[in-house]
Formats: structure tokens, sequence, C-alpha cells
């Protein structure tokens, strides 16, 4: 069942033409050039701002990707394939073709440490100043696309939005990853197929929580639904004692409240069913409303189990992944790869390994790149934060992975206004499929 996302209110526009003296991460170079107002006559500067990175002939691109070995070392086994080979595929056949309106792209590579906030901020100071690169795009983990796109004020293709993300930027910034009007979306997608009816709590992680407070409990009340108990898991993330603890303590109350649906909120719900995935007496109906959670735990070679997530429903995006991999434009981009020697093995040739996932080094460069190029083109050859943020409003692209089409603008649709889709879990399958009408 295909359900169109609902535009939230009050966010602001986040690109606006920088001005020349803005604060930037090293190069405060800008550009300034005249064009003709064909209805007044007179003779009017065009978007003007800073160009970090930016010479005649080639641009600085910095790249981020998910540090598989920092994975391994915390107990996470996967395979997430070859990124930094996938990304300068791409680029390749990009500056094979003549590059972007004449420069040729040079792409930065900055590893990033997932289990720990300090190595996403040493490397956004690497990029922003050390290398000092016109826009960064990659993998950004919650808060962390901030130091780039606000504290060093260099654009951004990737990253969460939140409303309070948007009013620090102070660089042109879009993303395809889904902002927070998704769980709306999804949330009130669910209701309608009543899947709220029951006696409702609600879980969440710290780091979740202004999603939680900003968007799905306004929605929940909105609904009608009230819930009779909220968690809030605050324990470290590398401390799994006190996680157990946390999460257990949390699973109690809501057993004790009678919760027989639990809506999960954030990336980092994978907490509940790792953590509580041994609790056969407690078994209430999952609610994702983001697809990462619930993959997190079933793709892990360290889960055995996965019944806990047994009547469950996702939200989010285009999928399951065999569907973004078979999906036209990710084939297109898949054969990039392979015509430059790499292989890029379909999802189903893991299904009995999900912890093996090759194929998401591709699912995260294709369309970050896509957007990338499709951005830098539209700015023309004069470009600058100020050519770019005015492009930003009403790009359309078609990213590889999603049949439709991301139409970008002012926020909400600094994500491009992506379709919300939901899945149920398939327990012959191991996997979500899904749902249509």
């Amino acid at each position: 069942m295909g359900l169109k996302r609902l535009r939230g209110s009050g966010a602001l526009f986040l690109a606006a033409v920088l001005l020349a003296a803005a604060c930037t991460s090293g190069d405060d170079t800008s550009t300034e050039s005249s064009g003709s107002d064909t209805t007044s006559g007179e003779t009017t500067p065009s978007a003007t701002g800073p160009a970090p990175g930016v010479t005649d002939d080639s641009i600085k691109i910095g790249v981020t990707y998910v540090d598989t070995e920092a994975l391994v070392a915390s107990g996470l086994n996967y395979d997430l394939g070859d990124h930094e080979a996938v990304y300068t595929a791409l680029f390749d056949a990009i500056n094979a073709d003549g590059g972007i309106n004449g420069r040729q792209v040079e792409p930065v590579f900055a590893p990033i440490d997932p289990t720990s906030p300090a190595p996403a901020e040493e490397k956004c100071v690497q990029l922003t100043e050390d290398d000092d690169v016109f826009l960064v795009t990659g993998f950004f983990l919650t808060d962390a696309v901030t130091c780039v796109v606000s504290t060093h004020a260099t654009a951004v293709v990737g990253g969460g939005m939140n409303p309070e993300r948007y009013e620090q930027a102070q660089a042109p910034w879009l993303t395809w990853t889904p902002d927070t009007d998704q769980p709306e979306a999804i949330l009130r997608a669910m209701d309608e197929r009543g899947e709220l009816d029951g006696t409702v709590a609600v879980f969440s992680n710290a780091r979740d929580q202004e999603t939680l407070e900003g968007t799905v409990l306004p929605t929940l009340q909105d609904l009608g639904v009230e819930p009779v108990e909220i968690g809030v898991v605050d324990a470290p993330p590398d401390d799994q004692a006190a996680m157990l603890s946390n999460v257990q303590t949390i699973g109690e109350r809501f057993q004790a409240a009678e919760a027989d649906t639990i809506v999960i909120v954030g990336a980092s719900g994978q907490d509940w069913p790792t953590y509580m995935g041994d609790n056969t007496d407690y078994r209430p109906k999952l609610l994702f409303l983001e697809f990462t959670a619930p993959r997190a735990f079933y793709t892990n070679a360290a889960t055995t189990d996965t019944s806990v997530l047994d009547g469950s429903l996702v939200g989010g995006t285009y999928g399951p992944d065999t569907a973004r991999f078979d999906e036209e434009a990710m084939q297109e981009c898949v054969q990039t790869l392979s015509d430059a020697g790499l292989e890029t093995p379909s999802p189903e040739d893991f299904a009995d390994d999900p912890s093996n996932q090759p194929y998401q080094a591709a699912f995260q460069a294709c369309p970050d790149v896509a957007i990338t190029q499709a951005w830098l083109e539209a700015a023309g050859e004069d470009l600058n934060y100020g050519t770019l943020a005015a492009a930003a409003d009403g790009l359309e692209v078609h990213i590889p992975g999603d049949p439709g089409t991301l139409v970008f603008g002012p926020p909400p649709a600094g994500d491009g206004d992506p379709q919300a889709y939901l899945f149920e879990w398939d327990p012959d399958a191991e996997n979500y499929a899904l749902i249509e009408d």
C-alpha cells in the first residue's frame, strides 16, 4: 500500500543564498557575476557566496562512510561493501564524461566509526578545515551532520533533517533520508489500518527524543491515541549491561500497563528486539517508524531468533532491498560499477546470511552521487553556495533505488518528499514484505 507523505508545518527554509562574507570552512572565495534583468533592462548581480574547494577545473567533494572495522570491534559483524571503491567508480565515470560543468570531481574520503561521536567530529574538521571541501556527502549519524552544515558552514547531501537542524544550517543542504514528517505519515498510515487500536506504549532512545516529542507524541494525540507508557532509553550505547537493564526495566513497565502495541521511534529502535528478544512471556505487536531499527537487528549475525518480530510492521521508503536493487536507476548504477570492475551482487544472494550486505555500499553511494551530480549541474558554471542554494528549489532527481521522483524545495521538502510505504514481517523469509493494495 503506497501512501503519500503528509507535509509538516513550521519548518524554515534552510538553504537561503549566503552572503560573500559568510563564515565557511576555510576558503572564503566568492564569485560575482552580472546578468541582465530582462524585465527592467537593468543589470543585477547573480547569486553569490563562498566556494570552498572549487577551482576553474575541479571540485572537492568529501565522502563519509561507515567504518565496518569499528562495527566488528563493537560486536556488529557486517560486510557493507567497499564504499570507497564504489564512490570512486561513480565519480570516475562522471569525470570520464567531462565532469560537472567542465570541472573534475576530486573525492576526499573519511570513514566514520558510528559507535562513538568523537571520530565523526574529527572527520568533520578534517574535511571542512584541512581538506576544505565544497560539499560533504555520505553517512551521518544523528546530529553529526550539524558539525558540517552548521558549525563549519559546508554544503551537505545526506543526513537526517529536523526543524532544529534546519534553523542551524549555515550552508545549502539536501538529503534523500526522510525527514521528521515521515514518522507522522507512517503513524497515520498505521492508524488507517487499525494498527493503533490496541493499548499503546511508545519506546524510544534518548538520541531520538526530539522526534519522539516533536512529531510522534503530537501525532498520536491528534489521532486520539493516548499511550499508557512512554519509555526512553538513556543508557550509554557502549555499555551493554546498562542497556540490557534499562530496556528490560522499560519492558516490565509496559507489560505491567498491559500494552499490547509498541510504537518504536527512530533508528536506535533496534534496542527493543535486541534486549527483549529472549522474553517470550511478553510479545506485544511492534510498530517501527524507521527501517534501520529492525534491519540492524535481524541482519546481525549474532541474531539467531527473530520471533520477537512476528506480527510487526515497519514504515519507510521503497523496498525491500531486493526491490531497491532491481529498480531501473539502481541497475544502471550497478552497471556503472560493473564496468569499473566492481561486483555488486543482489541481496537475494545473501538471504541465508543477512549480515553479509556488500550491496549496501551501492545503496548509499548511488543516491548520494545522483543528487550531488544533479544539484551541482543545476547550480551552473558559476558555482558557489549562492547558486547552489538557488538550484535546490524545484530540483527534481530520480534517485537509484526508488521508482519515484524526489522534488526538493524549502522544508519539509529538503528531503525531496519521498513516498512512504508500509511493510509487514514475513517470518518464513525473515524479512519485511511491502504491503500493497
